[in-house]
């Protein structure tokens, strides 16, 4: 009978883990699960539906279609464990030592052999913002001559062809400019990341979608029409209350309530602010999913002008919004709460090129393009902006520039609906245009205040 092996420990911390370098397995895990996630929010969508009307069945039927995919969803985030052995050289030690799986080692000199159980998280890799956006561009190019034929001709080769460039337009054109803006903050923020913080980050934003689904989809019409307001068609009073008022309140509370779900991360304001930017990006990647499926019904022109607006648009305005409540939130908690540090910076990892086997740096230097836009971004302290402490001020501030951003845009199209097209055309470009500009000016100040906010914050933490 093989003798008993020796008791898992906890590893030292000055352990070093090596991880292969993987940076683009990031991004097509993330595609899987946002996938995955869409088809269970759609489920979960009509399910709701089918209670509000009293339709057993539709609700029942829903509900067994996303059985499987909230059972594929929840096997992907099983922990990722890995038994490690450490060898010690010492003379009250053993020659001979049991191994799992009924083996023996032997070894030249007595040594004393530890086992320890970790879980799996290297430092968070992404590819470079510049390869990302320039795949991105190619994308648009590519999608927008292979969607262009279709249009002028019902040739059945050119449907082939639309179909064929549609799927990987789809899939490459909704998700690029959200891992782009992902990879610019985790490089520009300076805070050590693992793989396994990351993934929480957007998964928590991908799951604020299911609630905010259900607030504007059934909650908020029920509520117009308990006041009287039954029409939420285009251009009615109902459809403008539901994008400045439904659409901001619902999604930027479920957001920051996600944010706080992952209050154990928060170790400082800085902190907060990644968080709350990073669940920003994972329900604009969400939610950028079905535009961008929607936007292929109309073809080239609509493909690419959706993709690009959204890609600098609406995407970083959800992440900047839920930013500013992530740092309210991050002071709130170190100040108040007193968490003391992520729960899985404790262990060393190093990423290693399995073709030279070289050690990876995963905080890369900035390229020449980098820095030139870290010194646009850099403001001197006192010349910054005092961002929002308190979480309740925060929230307002991000339901006010998604409302502004949602009901100034309702309001313009609607004025002008009576006009010429070409009249409408060029207002609508012209009013986005100011809105991307004011955004990205908001943001610029945004980020430039982020760059001065405190790594950690030192604090007692009350005793009981």
């Amino acid at each position: 009978m093989q003798a008993a092996l020796t008791p898992l420990t906890p590893p030292p911390k000055e352990l070093a883990f090596a991880s292969k370098s993987s940076p683009w397995n990031i991004i097509w895990k993330m595609l899987g699960i946002v996938l995955l996630l869409y088809v269970i929010t759609q489920s979960l969508a009509v399910a709701a539906i089918g209670l509000v009307d009293g339709d057993a069945f539709l609700t029942t039927f829903s509900l067994l279609c996303m059985t499987p995919f909230l059972a594929i969803f929840i096997y992907s985030r099983r922990p990722k464990l890995t038994h490690v052995i450490v060898a010690t050289p010492d003379q009250n030690g053993n020659l001979q030592h049991n191994l799992p799986n009924f083996r023996v080692l032997n070894t030249p000199s007595p040594t004393i052999f530890t086992h320890h159980l970790i879980r799996d998280s290297p430092p968070l890799e992404m590819p470079k913002t510049s390869t990302l956006w320039i795949v991105f561009s190619l994308t648009i190019v590519f999608a927008a001559l292979g969607l262009l034929p279709v249009m002028v001709s019902d040739n059945p080769a050119w449907l082939l062809l639309a179909l064929f460039i549609g799927v990987p337009a789809w899939l490459l054109g909704f998700s690029l400019p959200v891992h782009a803006w992902w990879a610019f903050s985790t490089r520009h923020f300076q805070l050590v990341t693992t793989k396994l913080e990351g993934e929480r980050m957007l998964i928590a934003g991908m799951l604020s979608t299911i609630p905010a689904i259900v607030i504007n989809s059934l909650l908020f019409p029920l509520l117009l029409v308990a006041i009287g307001i039954t029409s939420t068609d285009s251009g009615s009073l109902g459809e403008f209350l539901i994008l400045s008022v439904s659409a901001p309140v619902g999604e930027e509370v479920c957001k920051a309530l996600f944010v706080l779900s992952l209050y154990k991360l928060i170790d400082s304001p800085k902190r907060g602010f990644q968080i709350g930017f990073s669940v920003g990006l994972g329900f604009a990647l969400l939610e950028n999913l079905q535009y961008i499926m929607i936007s292929l019904s109309g073809g080239a022109i609509s493909y690419s002008f959706t993709a690009i607006v959204r890609g600098v648009g609406s995407i970083p305005g959800h992440a900047f919004w839920t930013g500013l409540s992530g740092v309210s939130i991050g002071w709130y908690l170190c100040s108040k709460r007193g968490i003391r540090q992520s729960e899985s910076n404790n262990q060393n990892w190093m990423v290693f090129d399995s073709t030279t086997g070289e050690v990876v740096n995963t905080q890369n230097d900035l390229t020449k393009l980098g820095k030139k836009i870290r010194g646009w971004l850099y403001k001197p302290y006192d010349q910054i902006w005092d961002l929002p402490r308190n979480p309740l001020t925060g929230l307002s501030i991000a339901i006010a520039g998604h409302s502004l951003w949602n009901g100034s845009s309702w309001l313009v199209s609607t004025i002008f609906s009576g006009t010429e097209i070409w009249v409408q055309i060029i207002v609508n470009l012209a009013w986005i245009l100011i809105m991307v500009g004011a955004l990205w000016y908001v943001g610029r100040e945004i980020l430039a205040s982020v760059m001065h906010l405190p790594h950690s914050i030192e604090f007692n933490i009350p005793s009981n």
